[in-house]
């Protein structure tokens, strides 16, 4: 029995996850590829903070099942879709201040032994990358590290009653932390261990030391799942893919009203009619969308409307798309004197229509060399375009742009992001019934 790897995301594996392949330490296994009888054939399971939940809701008993047969399940990211009896949907910290993600040990774990939290609470000197809330504590579970002086439990470890072991970690996934130290490589090993089977908290602790408490966490949301609506004009079409920062930022409150049908990526050529918009949202992983080329392709060709956000890749699966992806770099702001150099160049366009150069400036992922006749919208400082209109290319309309404001928003992080959702969803939509 191996341990399973679940590959959610585009990008390969890290070097670490590779090698542990390699030599056959675990099988990296493709999200759409990952069957009941897969799962209950390994002894462990891995998955990021892209992982598929809508997939994985549909595999809960196996899920359980995994578990009861005394399977470990390695967990990273906000639970919004609770795919276990005793797991309930993430809250993050209300309003938090920078010394609410300072990191302390609530309880030793194996995976962390050894390490200086301090390594591995900021990212480049920059905090909230780790966790900024918590995947409440089952009953029963141990929390392992607080944020905070609440020590709010963004890590934890759960023995199930029904058997099986469970490491939740609620952040960005804990193998990509300490890059400033090096460390990296080092958890992704203690992390496939554990997931092997390897040193937990044993014999289970009768006395854990709980969390602090005192600290308010945001109310959870209601996330409604797959939505439909019936064929209309203007009707926005969303293809989710299930990460939870997509969940949030398509079903949560503050914008389920902009979206007409929320559909898996594979349903597309179902939905889709020429007078809607198909809105991928940013960090779709391009895997999914490929298959979709012809479909889109069509609906461009019948004049209909797309938008592609950020770290979705469009160049993969939109035609006329020549981008350069860059280097992220997310610590900028640091320097009380920086400027990320972005610019809007159109400020009368009814897409921008009540933005300001803050609401497009948290960081970049690259940039695109728009065909003649594209309308700019937004640059980089060295001019380069970050958002523009493209309606010469096909029959149809492209919106495409490198930022990712949907990911931040799902994830509770960077403010700007939500600004500018803020603003942009209302323009969109009168936009598009101009």
């Amino acid at each position: 029995m191996s341990v399973i790897y679940l590959k959610s995301a585009y990008d390969a594996p890290s070097e670490t996850l590779m090698k542990a392949a390699a030599a056959g330490a675990i099988e990296i296994v493709e999200q759409t590829d990952l069957t009941h009888a897969r799962l209950l054939a390994s002894c462990g399971l891995v998955t990021g903070n892209q992982l598929d939940q809508n997939a994985m809701l549909t595999m809960r008993d196996t899920l359980a099942a995994f578990l009861d047969a005394g399977g470990r399940w390695f967990l990273n990211g906000h639970i919004v879709r609770p795919l276990l009896d005793g797991m309930a949907q993430y809250r993050p910290i209300d309003t938090p201040k920078r010394s609410d993600f300072a990191l302390t040990s609530v309880n030793p774990h194996p995976i962390f032994a050894g390490i200086d939290l301090k390594q591995i609470e900021t990212n480049k000197g920059v905090a909230g990358f780790y966790g900024r809330g918590c995947n409440p504590l089952p009953m029963g579970a141990v929390a392992v590290n607080g944020l905070g002086e609440a020590q709010v439990p963004v890590d934890w470890v759960w023995a199930r009653p029904g058997g099986g072991r469970v490491f939740s970690h609620a952040g960005n996934d804990l193998g990509a932390m300490g890059q400033d130290w090096g460390l990296s490589p080092e958890l992704t090993r203690r992390i496939l261990d554990w997931t092997a089977g390897g040193a937990c908290l044993d014999p289970w602790p009768s006395d854990a030391v709980r969390p602090a408490g005192g600290r308010i966490l945001e109310e959870p949301e209601t996330f409604a799942g797959a939505k439909s609506a019936p064929v209309r004009a203007g009707r926005i079409i969303a293809p989710s893919v299930g990460s939870y920062y997509i969940v949030r930022s398509l079903e949560g409150p503050r914008y389920a009203d902009a979206f007409d049908v929320i559909a898996a990526p594979e349903e597309l050529a179902d939905v889709l009619q020429s007078a809607d918009t198909l809105w991928v949202p940013c960090r779709t992983p391009a895997q999914r969308m490929m298959p979709q080329r012809e479909v889109i392709a069509s609906h461009l060709q019948a004049g209909g409307t797309v938008v592609a956000l950020g770290e979705s890749r469009s160049d993969l699966w939109l035609p006329s798309i020549d981008f350069t992806e860059t280097p992220t770099n997310w610590w900028w702001w640091r320097d009380p004197d920086a400027d990320l150099g972005v610019s809007i160049v159109a400020p009368d366009h009814p897409l921008m229509r009540g933005m300001v150069k803050e609401d497009v400036t948290w960081h970049l992922h690259g940039w695109f060399v728009p065909p003649d006749g594209a309308e700019v919208l937004a640059t980089d400082a060295e001019g380069r375009a970050i958002l523009y209109v493209d309606e010469a290319s096909t029959p149809g309309r492209m919106i495409l742009s490198t930022l990712d404001p949907m990911f931040h928003h799902g994830s509770h992080f960077m403010p700007a992001t939500t600004r500018f959702l803020d603003r942009f969803v209302p323009n969109l939509k009168a936009y598009l019934h101009a």
